[in-house]
């Protein structure tokens, strides 16, 4: 009975919080729109350069109706899939061969380092010479702008596992794959994720650059869309790409990653039960 008691105050604490959330995040939404329509008034700017919340509201229904926020949301999500999930594999793998290899650990990590301070812009314009303005340069750019990320996470979050946790384990019979699957991949997780999550922003943050500087007009993505409203001064078509942008961010980072992340710590006991 004391632990069902437990498990419900526990719920019930996180339902106030995602209220409390869900309201601040209302608050703050509300006074942005209100400060931009006082901005608005105030005429500092001309219409067409700064338009007010509700005529940006009239391009994104034109969007809407027209497809083109529809479909340039879809593509753009299946190539950040393709990308990213490529990106884990290569990243993941490389990352487990560091570990396994500790002289080529010191070293890819340094040069892994390195290359993640590249811009991804510099990659997308790499990019276009060997592939020409195609899917494959967009893969490419959200690849490298993304797997030095995970690499890194891979080999410092098993890198960084307590020893004395290998030690129980190898004194309790456990070795080689077992030891792999049962203690290093469960202590490593909390940081992959971490690790992931950012990886993910990279990979984000890319692809948008690669798709308003390699154009692909078979296959509009967002950052397409957003490159042609520039070309014809509609502002209130950008502003409705760049909320778009926001938007899945958000969505990703709090419903995705953030339920993952507290399922994970929850199952690993890491929870802040000081509540």
């Amino acid at each position: 009975m004391l632990e069902e008691k437990t498990q419900l105050d526990k719920r019930r604490s996180k339902a106030k919080l995602d209220v409390t959330d869900a309201a601040n995040v209302a608050l703050f939404l509300a006074a942005f729109v209100g400060i931009w329509q006082f901005v608005f008034l105030l005429r500092i700017w001309p219409e067409f350069l700064m338009p007010s919340p509700a005529m940006v509201l009239g391009s994104m229904t034109n969007l809407v109706a027209n497809s083109s926020l529809v479909v340039g949301t879809g593509i753009t999500l299946l190539r950040l899939a393709a990308g990213f999930l490529m990106s884990i594999g290569i990243g993941g793998a490389v990352g487990l061969a560091m570990v396994k290899f500790p002289g080529f650990g010191k070293t890819m990590s340094s040069f892994a380092v390195g290359l993640l301070t590249f811009p991804s812009i510099a990659w997308a314009i790499f990019a276009i010479l060997p592939f020409g303005y195609n899917d494959m340069a967009i893969l490419f750019v959200i690849v490298m702008a993304s797997v030095f990320s995970v690499m890194i996470t891979t080999y410092s979050s098993i890198r960084n596992i307590p020893p004395i946790y290998l030690r129980a384990a190898s004194n309790m019979g456990a070795k080689g794959f077992a030891l792999f699957q049962h203690v290093m991949i469960p202590a490593a997780t909390p940081s992959l994720i971490l690790g992931i999550r950012q990886a993910w922003s990279f990979a984000w943050h890319a692809l948008i650059g690669a798709e308003i500087l390699i154009t692909i007009t078979s296959e509009p993505g967002l950052g397409y869309v957003m490159s042609s409203a520039r070309n014809f001064h509609f502002m209130g078509d950008i502003i409705t790409i760049m909320i778009t942008i926001f938007a899945i961010g958000i969505v990703f980072d709090r419903v995705l990653f953030r339920k993952v992340e507290e399922k994970v710590r929850s199952r690993w006991g890491l929870d802040d039960h000081s509540e």
